[in-house]
């Protein structure tokens, strides 16, 4: 499989002087016994938005969000079925599609939509598989032989999206903790296994997450004493080769915390997670990896399955990847770059589509209905520079780069 390689500059240039809003997605039951999405800001309990999403029940753990194409990605239940949802946070659209074999240790590769699945079928084999939503492909990538390991364990896998690598940890047979490699695009199955360096004498990792712009992974880490008692919740760096921890914050006053619900805005490098007090009361934690601080707040009531909307960083980071750039496309756009206008060609496949252009930080600049195999589209409200424009019907979104000058 060709090697791909990214560039991250220009994403961390913008980083340096700027810090997004941070976009959160989640699933909720609504009175009716329903899942509504929500979207909010977070910490903002004025910016909360619910939808309908056409399912009965929600897969623990499940949600993904596939950052490149904006769509929120949850397992579940829909007519007694198992399906998945797609609901894209530009549009607010979501969809059923007939999978149900996500599993509650899933992660996306956000330079390719792909996601990834971890299940355990039987003692001492945990299985890896990769589904392309674009082709409805689900196939088997390998497995993971370690004897004596019955189970998987749930919300502590994260994904290096700029390498294709899954990071999970879990226990081997000896009960060690353990962080699992397990490099996705290399055309032979291939993973390896680091024994984490604890310091406590009980340890509880979950939330795992990857820092993309600093190839940082961390977790929660829940240190129990001798007597099995609980001491405290820390932030912890993961060295990926070493697998010393090295600690970031104790998340003090937070003895619980909502499984499956952890997240990373790669904008601002907060890492996210749901806690509870002593009092049961129901806190967003927004732990700042620059400083190592963290602030708590508002979060809705009776949400879970919590992910980070990444859309404005994966356009950024990801635009040039040989993958995005050799996807069969149903547009063109001529003159790229264009002055004060251009044309698009539509084929056949592509007519009555949604036509958006976005800056680069994920900004609607311009929207418009399609009906026509070419539209001349005129750009004199942009400035110069780079946008992203997608091509949306009802099967799929496509992306370009446009360049205006």
């Amino acid at each position: 499989m060709k090697k791909i390689n990214f560039t991250l500059l220009l994403f961390l240039l913008s980083f340096l002087i700027a810090k997004a809003q941070i976009n959160l997605v989640g699933a909720s039951a609504n009175p009716n016994g329903t899942i509504d999405i929500v979207k909010w800001q977070a910490l903002d309990s004025s910016s909360v938005t619910a939808y309908p999403s056409g399912l009965e029940a929600y897969l623990f753990a499940s949600s993904v969000f596939d950052s490149y194409n904006s769509n929120y990605y949850l397992g579940g239940i829909a007519s007694g079925s198992g399906v998945l949802l797609s609901f894209n946070t530009n549009s607010n659209i979501p969809s059923l599609i007939p999978y149900a074999a996500m599993s509650n240790i899933s992660e996306i590769d956000m330079s390719t939509g792909k996601i990834y699945n971890l299940s355990s079928d039987s003692v001492g084999y945990i299985s890896v598989n990769e589904y392309d939503i674009s082709t409805g492909s689900d196939s088997l990538l390998g497995i993971i032989v370690e004897p004596g390991v019955n189970g998987i364990v749930a919300d502590a896998i994260g994904f290096n999206s700029n390498e294709g690598i899954i990071y999970y940890i879990g226990f081997d047979g000896s009960q060690n903790n353990c962080l699992y490699e397990i490099p996705v695009r290399n055309p032979v199955f291939s993973w390896t296994k680091t024994i984490l360096l604890t310091t406590a004498i009980g340890n509880n990792f979950s939330s795992v997450n990857y820092d993309n712009v600093k190839n940082i992974l961390y977790a929660s880490n829940a240190e129990y004493n001798s007597s099995g008692n609980y001491t405290g919740n820390k932030v912890v760096e993961i060295n990926t080769t070493t697998g010393e921890l090295i600690e970031r914050g104790l998340l003090a006053g937070f003895p619980y915390y909502l499984a499956g619900s952890s997240s990373f805005d790669q904008n601002s490098g907060s890492f996210l997670l749901v806690g509870f007090d002593s009092a049961f009361n129901e806190r967003m934690i927004v732990f700042n990896t620059q400083d190592n601080t963290y602030t708590t707040g508002y979060v809705p009531a009776t949400v879970s399955e919590i992910v980070c909307d990444n859309y404005s960083f994966a356009r950024s980071a990801y635009i040039t990847t040989s993958i995005r750039e050799q996807d069969k496309s149903d547009f063109t756009i001529f003159p790229n770059p264009a002055t004060s206008k251009f044309i698009l060609n539509m084929s056949e496949s592509a007519h009555n589509s949604t036509f958006r252009i976005y800056d680069m930080n994920g900004k609607e600049c311009l929207s418009t209905h399609i009906q026509h195999p070419e539209t001349e589209i005129s750009t004199i409200s942009l400035t110069k520079g780079v946008y992203m424009v997608t091509l949306q019907n009802q099967n799929s979104i496509q992306t370009k780069k446009l360049i205006i000058q």
